[in-house]
């Protein structure tokens, strides 16, 4: 048992030979920026921004230990003495801002799939994953025996190209974690053996950390003792243990937890490991603010804390933590992370479009405007509006913004009334922060008709409901979470759209006692929330409301408030009659009249309804189309 470990944030860590600034770490996490299965410059200036950023330790995407380990199409080959190049130019990228860089190594065993290597999965044993439902083929201890060698020679490819250092991937999707579940006697040499052959092929002289799995979230999966168990076995071959929760395939809200799900949950694992071991020990958890972060070190719970999204979120999450000031947090959507590299689609961010376009620099802040600056009216406070009005101040523009309503934040400040979706709600609060810090004038319950003295407009008005002509009592959900209209009794809400808007405030009207039925003409309810993991506890919480369900179901109409519902499936015919009907479904644009004659430049959901991550990305991008003025 080790003592107690008192430390902040900003203090600086020893990983065995090297040091790491502070106690802010940039987790391993999928980017799909891989190209050919190699390191690209977006890695280096991916992981350079993070760096540059202020964080201790950078810990790169897994690299595969074995070419014919593939579940996914973007995974790095480290096998292939092609990656050193790459490998080097993240290396330079990290350590130009004084940061430590460490590669993690892994084979994913029985989670992975022959889609691309058209070769059967080697697995810990025969069983079936539930997301691949690939049968794999049990490892011998021969196959065993040639993963150590890719190991050890993936390490040495990483000391080659300049890094700090290796973690070897013992959690979450990884062959060695299935070992330790299925209480393999067989995990802990494997393991041991990898550790091993990583320390010989690197050195003494480079970090070896090791991540190992906690909470699996399964009946009979592991557990934080088990993690305890494994930190101890491995303590003295290794210079730090990092902590994970969850299953990939299995249980993967667990990973990459919504909106809603509090920060440090997963707290009970490292704090487990850092009672039983010497070795500094890194814990994750949804650390989205400073705050987070801070208190988490100081509670003990960890050595080291690692904040993935927030980074992404912010780059600059750990400098301005540890100088005290607000960052633009991560508000947990899901959308352009999880979402996007689960549609083998490059990794971003609905708050921060920059990220994934690090190399590219598309949407780096726009030049300073050269005199006489420009005069900007904003017309609209939602995200798209506030993203253009901040882009435009920071160029040097005079920039106003209008908005017609007395708060900020369009339809996302509307949404943010729904259960569960408090946290879009940050995303306004950041944006409009931002805005006062880059000297924008706002002024609210102000229509505009004119462009007055601008001497450019950029239009951000967003769109309006597209309710359906039917002979019922409808009411669009909009008007429910702006508290319009409270429905109540039976009340049929129907998901034409996507997203959450319907779902959302289902619960929000089952909350308040109503009666509630969801009808979608898709083939599953609540579909469109699987990409962002937010489904499972959508399920969960219906069902503990009472909230019913109907699928494969298209309003045709209705009169005298009865619907005529459709099972297009079966082309069966059914009718309903509730007391309410409240529609979710995609709005319009609305362009209002405008007296000017100078530029007009759109974005956002006045040019085609969208979610946010565009408005946010048309409007930082505002400035780019105004031309010469």
């Amino acid at each position: 048992m080790t003592g107690p470990r008192v430390m902040g944030l900003g203090d600086p860590v020893r990983l065995g030979p090297r040091v790491a600034r502070n106690r802010i770490v940039f987790p391993a996490h999928l980017t799909n920026a891989a190209v050919a299965r190699r390191p690209t410059p977006q890695h280096a200036a991916y992981y350079g921004a993070r760096a540059a950023g202020g964080a201790g330790l950078v810990i790169t995407e897994e690299q595969s230990v074995d070419p014919a380990d593939r579940p996914y199409e973007k995974l790095v080959d480290g096998t292939d003495p092609a990656v050193v190049p790459g490998y080097r130019a993240i290396a330079e990228a990290v350590h130009a801002h004084g940061a430590l860089v460490v590669a993690q190594l892994g084979h994913n065993g029985g989670q992975s799939s022959s889609l691309y290597s058209l070769t059967p999965v080697d697995g810990a044993d025969d069983e079936p994953d539930p997301m691949f439902r690939e049968v794999p083929r049990p490892l011998s201890d021969a196959g065993l025996a040639r993963l150590v060698d890719g190991f050890g020679l993936v390490a040495s490819h990483v000391a080659a190209g300049g890094l700090d250092g290796v973690e070897v991937q013992c959690s979450q999707a990884s062959l060695i974690r299935q070992l330790v579940s299925s209480r393999s006697p067989r995990a802990l040499t494997f393991l041991l053996s990898v550790l091993r052959a990583v320390r010989e092929a690197i050195g003494p002289d480079h970090v070896l950390g090791v991540r190992v799995q906690g909470d699996e979230g399964v009946p009979g999966g592991l557990t934080a003792a088990d993690a305890v168990a494994v930190a101890r076995a491995v303590e003295a071959h290794v210079d730090y243990v990092s902590t994970a929760v969850g299953v990939a395939t299995r249980t993967l809200p667990m990973i990459e937890p919504p909106m809603g799900v509090p920060a440090g949950y997963a707290a009970h694992v490292p704090s487990a490991v850092r009672a039983a071991v010497s070795v500094p020990v890194i814990g994750v958890g949804r650390f989205t603010t400073p705050a987070h972060a801070r208190d988490t070190v100081r509670a003990g719970d960890c050595d080291l804390v690692g904040v993935v999204r927030g980074q992404i979120a912010d780059p600059a999450f750990a400098a301005k933590a540890l100088r005290g000031e607000r960052v633009r947090r991560c508000i947990g959507c899901n959308q352009e992370c999880i979402a996007r590299v689960g549609l083998n689609q490059r990794l971003g961010c609905a708050v921060n479009p920059s990220a994934g376009r690090e190399a590219a620099n598309d949407l780096a802040a726009s030049p300073r405007a050269e005199s006489p600056v420009a005069r900007v009216l904003v017309v609209g406070g939602g995200p798209a509006g506030l993203a253009a009005a901040v882009s435009a101040a920071r160029a040097g523009h005079a920039v106003t913004l209008a908005e017609a309503s007395d708060v900020l934040g369009g339809q996302l400040a509307l949404a943010a009334r729904a259960p569960e979706r408090g946290e879009l709600a940050h995303a306004v609060a950041d944006l409009a922060y931002e805005a006062r810090e880059a000297g924008v004038a706002v002024r609210l319950r102000s229509p505009v008709t004119s462009a007055g003295d601008a001497d450019v407009v950029v239009l951000a008005t967003g769109a309006r409901p597209a309710v359906p002509d039917w002979d019922a009592r409808v009411v669009d959900v909009t008007e429910v979470l702006a508290g319009r209209v409270a429905p109540g009794g039976r009340v049929l809400v129907v998901d034409a759209g996507r997203g959450h808007a319907a779902t959302s405030t289902a619960e929000l009207l089952a909350r308040r006692g109503a009666a509630v039925t969801t009808v979608t003409s898709a083939l599953v309810a609540a579909g469109d929330l699987a990409p962002t993991l937010d489904r499972e506890r959508w399920r969960r919480r219906a069902a503990d409301l009472g909230i019913t369900e109907l699928t494969d179901r298209v309003v045709l109409g209705a009169r005298d408030g009865v619907l005529d519902l459709l099972h297009h499936l079966t082309g069966v015919r059914e009718t309903w009659t509730p007391d309410w009907v409240v529609h979710a479904g995609p709005p319009a644009p609305y362009v209002p009249e405008l007296v000017t004659d100078v530029p007009v430049v759109r974005v956002g959901d006045c040019v085609a309804p969208r979610d946010l991550d565009a408005a946010i990305r048309e409007g930082t991008g505002a400035c780019e189309q105004f031309g010469p003025l």
